[in-house]
């Protein structure tokens, strides 16, 4: 399948992601998209 954007990561997130996401929630409160821009691969 090609993909507009092959360097972002798919499937699952790893157990580091999840553990940056709930680090950056503490953080930011519900502010989704500044959480994602931390996310290295993600959107």
């Amino acid at each position: 399948i090609n993909y507009l954007r092959p360097d972002l990561k798919r499937g699952n997130f790893t157990e580091e992601e999840d553990d940056l996401i709930i680090k950056f929630h503490e953080l930011f409160g519900n502010k989704w998209s500044l959480i994602a821009g931390r996310l290295p691969g993600r959107t």
